[in-house]
């Protein structure tokens, strides 16, 4: 009896130390569920473009503004809606100056040579591809969001480029060109065809032409005309039809819509949309022997020592989504080079068809002579104005 009473008081102290070793052990860790109640995923790292895009907008944020040379030939209600939409997304101001391509171009080289640094990106035509090449930097290093990035949607499955090293000059538009815009009041269905009819004596006096001698529309058509389409003898066959040579689209277009003129060779296409949104009685004309595919001054650049350069970034990507391609193509009549944009409320003469006739001004043989055949045309047309 004595043993086991022995036994059983050992039994109690034996267990009463292990209780105080217990207590006297540091306690776990507290197990917190994350807010919500849900477990977090094993992997919650953002994506790499992601977490450059939040850096980089949030710089953005800071700088508070964006400063953009836009062409003239764009319309006020496209940068008022691009602006807004800009604005809202993202709590930059869109700063826009805009100017003839070519006024803007030489400001841009005078202020890069005296070291003056106020924009921060910049439109341009093909004209200037050896004019800007030294006063830009590399533009792909720049795109970030994945809707821009992915070839996949943009037409020929990759990006267009004006400059040799595809490095500086992005092109985000290739749109039909419709040679001529008609009063369909004035000329009859069918009556105008071919570059030929041009030049029967009835129209004698009665051409209203985009004056070739400054970049543009009407420059670029001739030189085509001249290289590819007719030939030098036919440009001299059309000047002696004494075609009215202006430089004001928005003129042009007045005195075609109410029958100055029967029709305008090469107007600005942006101008033209204008006027039909408006209800004019215009219409759009291809000769048989084809059109051509420009991209004209949708061309867009960052420039060097840019004073604002993670706003020049959010909003070149901005630009080229979706969403900032729409709202160019839907308030400028130009059809994008995004496969994705829509075309249904653009005319249809100046889009892209299957198995149309049409010539690229990206061609580089064309490009290679640009710049000679531009002088030519000036040339020839700055004598006929002379007269």
């Amino acid at each position: 009896m004595k043993r086991s009473l022995v036994l059983i008081v050992s039994f109690i102290l034996l267990l009463s130390a292990a209780a105080v070793a217990c207590s006297q052990r540091p306690p776990l860790p507290e197990q917190r569920a994350p807010a919500g109640g849900q477990t977090e995923p094993a992997s919650s790292a953002k994506a790499a473009w992601e977490q450059e895009w939040e850096r980089t907008l949030a710089a953005a944020r800071k700088e508070g503004s964006v400063t953009f040379n836009s062409g003239s030939g764009y319309t006020a209600e496209w940068r008022r809606a691009f602006s807004e939409a800009f604005s809202q997304k993202y709590s930059i101001t869109v700063d826009f100056v805009v100017g003839p391509t070519g006024d803007t171009i030489a400001r841009l080289v005078k202020e890069q040579q005296n070291k003056v640094y106020n924009a921060d990106v910049t439109m341009m035509s093909s004209g200037y591809v050896r004019v800007l090449e030294d006063l830009l930097q590399p533009f792909e290093p720049a795109l970030i969001l994945p809707e821009v990035t992915d070839r996949r949607n943009w037409w020929r499955g990759e990006y267009t480029w004006l400059d040799p090293d595809r490095k500086t000059m992005f092109a985000f538009r290739e749109a039909v060109v419709p040679t001529w815009v008609i009063n369909t009041d004035l000329v009859k269905p069918g009556e105008l065809k071919s570059w030929n009819d041009l030049l029967e004596p009835k129209w004698k006096g009665r051409l209203l032409l985009n004056d070739p001698t400054l970049s543009g529309a009407g420059q670029q058509n001739m030189t085509i005309l001249a290289y590819r389409i007719k030939d030098w003898d036919y440009i001299r066959a059309l000047l002696r039809q004494e075609p009215d040579v202006q430089r004001d689209n928005n003129l042009m277009m007045q005195w075609v819509a109410r029958a100055k003129y029967p029709f305008v060779i090469s107007p600005r296409n942006a101008v033209v949309y204008e006027f039909m949104q408006a209800g004019a009685p215009l219409a759009y004309v291809t000769p048989a022997e084809g059109t051509y595919t420009s991209v004209g001054d949708g061309i867009i650049g960052l420039l060097q020592h840019s004073p604002h350069p993670n706003a020049a970034r959010v909003f070149i990507n901005f630009f080229l989504s979706k969403e900032g391609q729409t709202i160019f193509a839907r308030n400028n009549g130009y059809q994008s080079l995004r496969v994705d944009v829509p075309t249904d409320f653009l005319e249809q003469a100046t889009v892209r068809q299957p198995g149309g006739k049409y010539f690229s001004t990206l061609d580089r043989d064309y490009l290679e002579n640009d710049l000679r055949l531009r002088e030519e045309v000036v040339k020839l047309f700055q004598a006929y104005l002379k007269k």
